[in-house]
């Protein structure tokens, strides 16, 4: 019986991982069986099946007549690149410099990005290929060469950053970060500006990777007077992450000059402060919950919590509804007692109890009625009053209170929240002798503490 009227089972024989049945597959006389061996070769990723797909990647004139070896070629080319052996290597770079078809070549590129490491005459292949007229060739030749961390593609990758096809422009971005040269931060720069979003969002990414190389530039034109670059300064800046930026930052926030009121500046300059983590921006994030414009005082809001949860030692849960958001240490535990209106939780030796109620029918009373309505409480209570302060972010006012309960030796903290018409309060109890650790744990949740609206 030939090949002809045999046909394998090509499922069963990827299922069973029977290489030596694919093998003889990819050989058989009708060419759709081949491509569907070629395919399961790719899952199966054995060695011993290099040498067939080597054949079976070889292009041929007369082979333009069938589509279906077409398919052949590219499922063997992603073969031998999932396979890895590096026998493949000539046979790749032959079928990326001869093959006539697109999606065989792109796919040798993309193959030799996997199995190439420290071979020049692949490194020199994909160089070449990034002057294809394919595009998808183009940018796998520059995804290789990034996987590769070839330092000789450095150059032409940098002038592939001005290739008109914007995946093309993304993968070499990528690729230089890959390869991580200073060579390439002053053309990086000039990517912030690119018409697509996606590039700009990658030239962003890789600009943070490089550090220190990319922070004297950036700063250069995070002083420019032009709010769109100013704003990609500071988004790089803020996840780059270096301090010396903070003081800057700081200063454009406070100053009355009308190119540091833009709003999208500001927003940025937020949300880089978050990202670095210094808390001497605090003060003046809680100033800028004061600002204007919506979209500042929300970035500010969470850069703010960035920072204090950065600053806490352990692990943390955030918990969340949709009424209120606070984090609160790992191996607490906190529920919902009744939906948006009780929580209650505790630390794991049950020594620190929290209570969080929602009050809704204070129309009419002021903070200050608050504030003098707890006081009340705490005297009914036996509660010897030892402390406290208000504060303002932004349109919430709060206020903290703690004292000693005489009759049942423990400590007490309050802290009140109004937005509006909204009033929460978390009510803790706990001994009076509470550890730094303690009061860390009792800090994460009050200073990251939010009412949702």
């Amino acid at each position: 019986m030939s090949d002809g009227d045999f046909y394998p089972d090509i499922d069963l024989l990827e299922e069973n991982r029977d290489v030596g049945g694919l093998v003889k597959a990819l050989e058989h006389e009708e060419y759709i069986v081949r491509k569907e061996a070629a395919r399961s070769l790719k899952k199966v990723g054995d060695e011993r099946a290099v040498v067939p797909l080597i054949r079976s990647l070889k292009y041929e004139s007369w082979q333009d007549e069938s589509p279906i070896l077409t398919s052949v070629r590219e499922f063997s080319a992603e073969a031998l690149g999932a396979i890895g052996d590096r026998r493949a290597v000539e046979a790749l770079i032959q079928s990326v410099k001869e093959d006539v078809v697109e999606g065989v070549r792109w796919r040798s590129v993309f193959a030799l990005g996997k199995i190439g490491e420290g071979d020049h005459s692949v490194t020199e292949v994909l160089i070449d290929a990034l002057n294809n007229d394919s595009w998808v060739v183009r940018e796998n030749a520059a995804k290789s060469l990034g996987n590769l961390a070839s330092i000789e593609a450095v150059e032409p990758l940098i002038s592939l950053l001005g290739d008109k096809e914007w995946r093309v422009r993304k993968q070499a971005i990528n690729a230089l970060g890959k390869i991580g040269s200073d060579e390439a931060v002053k053309p990086l720069l000039r990517l912030l500006y690119d018409g697509d979003a996606d590039v700009r969002r990658n030239t962003t990414e890789v600009l943070a990777c490089m550090g220190d190389e990319a922070f004297d530039p950036l700063m250069y034109l995070y002083m420019c007077d032009d709010w769109q670059i100013r704003s990609k300064a500071a988004e790089c800046l803020g996840k780059i992450g270096d301090t010396r930026a903070v003081d800057y930052f700081i200063d454009t926030l406070c100053s009355k000059r009308k190119e540091d009121r833009n709003h999208h500046v500001r927003g940025k300059i937020v949300e880089a402060l978050g990202n670095i983590g210094d808390e001497r921006a605090i003060d003046v994030l809680v100033d800028v919950m004061d600002d204007d414009d919506l979209f500042v005082k929300r970035k500010a809001e969470d850069a703010i919590i960035k920072i204090r949860l950065k600053s806490y030692p352990g692990n943390y849960n955030q918990f969340n509804t949709n009424s209120i958001s606070f984090y609160y240490p790992e191996d607490w535990t906190v529920k919902t007692v009744v939906s948006n209106e009780k929580f209650q939780g505790n630390n794991p030796d049950g020594s620190i109890n929290l209570l969080i109620f929602r009050k809704s029918n204070l129309k009419g009373i002021t903070f200050e009625e608050l504030i003098e309505i707890w006081e009340e409480i705490f005297e009914t209570q036996n509660i010897i009053l030892t402390g406290g302060n208000t504060s303002k972010m932004g349109n919430i006012q709060s206020f903290l209170m703690f004292g000693d309960n005489l009759k049942t030796n423990k400590m007490i903290m309050v802290t009140g929240y109004l937005l509006k018409d909204f009033y929460y309060y978390l009510y803790f109890t706990m001994k009076s002798d509470i550890t730094l650790e303690d009061q860390e744990d009792i800090n994460l949740i009050v200073n990251t503490f939010r009412i949702l609206m």
